[in-house]
């Protein structure tokens, strides 16, 4: 219990309650009303429970039985979630709830540490330390964004909470369930898990034996879902990863670095409010005197997957929530770690300290809602209607080749097969994609009749085959990339090869 100026009791309890309501309320002013989701990779995983619904398996176009998604747990609540009609509002509306889920487990993990750190002589504000790490992770611009891309984010921040919540009170089981539903829902959380594990054991003296026990068992359920996924695909698609890691497995480095720096720490209040940074380290400090690692295992383990992440994985100047999103569940554990730093610093301090985070959350809540919508727009303009023009226009036989494979598969009939250029849903032409000429020959193999593309594929294709113009869909302000600009998408006849073209 925590105590009020009056004497009255606030029941701790309530907080993690108290932190889902108002995440839920925040994500749907956030998401609603919605013209389509905020990244058209959400159809992706959308045509993938498609596929499982009607009996198709694991298949991109029926039947084909391919490896384009990197978060199958997402896939297989889509599956069974409702989403009859037009998908967008119950997709937002599950993100939603995962969200008030996100809260919930942060509000849950900072209550289990400031319990372990009170005591009668000390006592600790845990109501208020609980509220405000639900109320940090409710009010996280990235993460509120993540609910609008209609995509495993807010699934994904609530699993590594749920780890480190479950390695914070020693339940092991549960640990390693949550572990292996973790690495189902992104695979960079077998990174984090993997670090947290090793802290934990490097730790040995500042954590308990059972939570040492439940950290490893963690890393244990990971492993195994790895294991079984990997099978899995190689008994599928021929190699043991999804395609994503033949097209986004190579790059990062000091300018994955210099990615994080520009679009993702700007968008963590807590961080550019300096104030956060202070709270968070003032927590670390009185654990570690205390000997109690709990937080700085999970921030070591945040900390370093996000560094390996942005090292090894391509990512690109101006490009924002679409790249970003990868380090979302990685940094949700921190703002925990800042609410924790009420227990550590006078009262007087804390607030002090709170005040430009609190002022940089509002002067961005606005601006976040504002970047959802307009992505959604995107979308709708560039990926969705030309999709729905396709359904309508083209004969149903058609084998069209696209450049964004999501909404195209998921509105148009199943006669029609999709062959994304990509690769992203082509194992084939993922192998190909560090050799060109190979990865020409494979599009010529597979006889497009139509492609939907921007614009600016027009002049690749046109080396390949004779093209006949159809329809042009114009977005006079993308604005998912940095600085905002014109993009048109254009739909196209496709001919035979050009003359000369040779292939094996």
């Amino acid at each position: 219990m925590s105590e009020t100026r009056d004497g009255a009791a606030l029941p701790e309890s309530n907080a993690p309650i108290v932190s889902a309501v108002l995440a839920v309320v925040l994500a749907a002013m956030v998401v609603w009303p919605a013209t389509d989701f905020a990244l058209d990779d959400a159809w992706i995983h959308l045509d993938y429970a498609k596929s499982l619904r009607l009996g198709d398996g694991w298949s991109y176009n029926p039947g084909d039985h391919e490896a384009g998604c990197s978060s199958p747990l997402w896939v297989l609540l889509l599956a069974v979630w409702p989403t009859a009609g037009d998908p967008v509002p119950s997709v937002l509306a599950l993100g939603v709830l995962l969200h008030g889920l996100s809260a919930w487990a942060g509000a849950a993990l900072a209550l289990s540490v400031a319990r372990r750190r009170a005591s009668v002589s000390a006592p600790l504000p845990a109501f208020s330390i609980g509220m405000l790490a639900g109320a940090l992770v409710a009010t996280s611009p990235l993460h509120l964004h993540g609910v609008g891309s209609g995509m495993e984010v807010p699934l994904a921040s609530a699993l590594v909470l749920g780890i480190a919540w479950a390695t914070s009170e020693a339940r092991g089981w549960t640990a390693a369930t949550l572990g292996g539903l973790g690495v189902l829902a992104r695979p960079e959380l077998a990174g984090w898990t993997a670090v947290l594990t090793a802290a934990a054991w490097a730790a040995r003296g500042a954590i308990t034996p059972e939570q040492r026990r439940a950290a490893t068992l963690a890393m244990g359920g990971a492993i195994a879902a790895t294991i079984a996924w990997s099978i899995w695909l190689l008994a599928t698609v021929g190699v043991p990863v999804p395609n994503a890691w033949f097209i986004k497995g190579r790059g990062g480095a000091l300018s994955g670095l210099a990615y994080v720096a520009e679009q993702v720490a700007p968008w963590q209040p807590w961080l550019i409010g300096l104030g956060g940074v202070v709270l968070a380290g003032a927590a670390l400090r009185r654990h570690v005197r205390e000997r109690d690692a709990t937080t700085t295992i999970v921030a070591i383990a945040s900390i370093v997957t996000v560094v390996v992440v942005a090292a090894t994985r391509p990512l690109h100047d101006g490009v924002q929530f679409f790249e970003a999103r990868y380090f979302a569940p990685l940094l949700v554990p921190l703002p925990v770690i800042v609410a924790l730093g009420l227990g550590a610093l006078p009262r007087m301090w804390a607030v002090i300290a709170l005040v430009p985070v609190a002022l940089l959350t509002g002067l961005q809540a606005k601006d976040t809602r504002a970047r959802v919508r307009a992505s959604a727009d995107d979308i709708h303009v560039l990926h969705r209607q030309p999709a729905q023009y396709l359904a309508s226009e083209l004969p149903p036989d058609a084998v069209v080749a696209v450049e964004g494979a999501g909404a195209t598969r998921f509105f148009a009939p199943r006669t029609m097969t999709i062959v994304d250029l990509v690769g992203l849903n082509d194992h084939v032409a993922a192998r190909l994609h560090h050799d060109r000429e190979a990865k020409i020959c494979h599009w010529i193999a597979r006889a497009p009749t139509h492609a939907v593309v921007p614009a600016e594929w027009l002049g690749l294709l046109d080396g390949i085959f004779a093209l006949e113009p159809l329809a042009v869909f114009d977005d006079p302000e993308y604005t998912q990339v940095e600085p905002v600009r014109p993009v048109r998408v254009v739909v196209v006849a496709v001919g035979p090869p050009r003359p000369g073209r040779r292939c094996p």
